[in-house]
């Protein structure tokens, strides 16, 4: 059976704390045709020298300024060889060392864009939960259905669709899946599996509200005219609901809540 080169790409800046333990979930991987892609933005602490430790797995280490994780994470797109992309980012880690395997032992003929489930870490409410499902395009309207940290992407992709837009600090991963799904959702797989963890506390967590303004400044390229009117709308109620998620995240009333609303979603961390 075919098994394709996967570039796991890592982007990471002063990541000395974080760095060794993601590698390592990277070459624990059962399935062995992988190659590590580092993109460091010009580390001066440890990163570079713990990541040179992982030197027989890696084919690909640049270490210098850059514009952002976009921009990083463009680099590492060009720099892969792989057939396939997949982004394990400072501080990330796979759910076990048998993901990689379960996925490209699969007939993927056809398909350039595999995601598939994720579970929490470092929920503030400690409510930790399982989540992902199968996405139409129609999912984009009023939530980001798809968790970044789960998602595998063909090379060539990018070949006919655009890199990530660096001009986004956020959400440009949004942006471009958005973009794949209004035109290309039949070259896409959901498999139920879980594929990463996701620390709940990245950028888009605490950045909330510039993350959904990033999102207003291009989902009126990709939605009906009333979908994207109505996201607009929804703006001051979404800086209600975080105001109140951050003010009560720690009070065992919302916490019970969060158990209700994640019934048999949980996860056990």
């Amino acid at each position: 059976m075919n098994q394709p080169l996967i570039s796991l790409i890592t982007v990471c800046y002063q990541a000395e704390a974080l760095i060794k333990e993601t590698l390592a979930s990277a070459v624990k991987q059962t399935y062995k045709n992988i190659e590590l892609v580092i993109i460091d933005g010009g580390s001066t602490d440890q990163t570079v020298a713990i990541a040179q430790t992982f030197k027989p797995y890696i084919g690909e280490l640049i270490s210098e300024p850059d514009l952002g994780i976009y921009d990083a994470m463009n680099k590492g797109i060009r720099a892969a060889k792989g057939e396939w992309i997949y982004f394990l980012n400072a501080g990330d880690a796979f759910y076990n060392e048998h993901v990689l395997t379960s996925i490209f032992t699969k007939d993927l003929t056809g398909i350039d864009f595999i995601y598939g489930k994720m579970q929490t870490v470092n929920e503030p409410t400690g409510i930790n939960y399982i989540g992902g499902h199968k996405v139409v395009a129609k999912d984009f309207y009023f939530k980001y259905p798809i968790c970044h940290q789960t998602t595998f992407t063909r090379k060539s992709a990018f070949g006919y669709m655009p890199f990530y837009n660096h001009n986004l600090r956020i959400m440009a991963d949004n942006n471009w899946q958005m973009h794949f799904f209004s035109k290309f959702e039949d070259k896409t797989l959901f498999v139920d599996e879980i594929i990463a963890f996701y620390d709940i506390q990245g950028a888009s967590y605490h950045k909330r509200m510039k993350g959904y303004r990033e999102f207003l400044s291009y989902a009126y390229k990709f939605l009906p005219l009333s979908v994207y009117v109505i996201n607009v709308l929804l703006y001051p109620l979404i800086w209600l609901k975080v105001k109140i998620i951050r003010t009560f995240q720690h009070q065992p009333w919302f916490k019970a809540y969060r158990q209700r609303k994640f019934k048999g979603k949980l996860a056990n961390v």
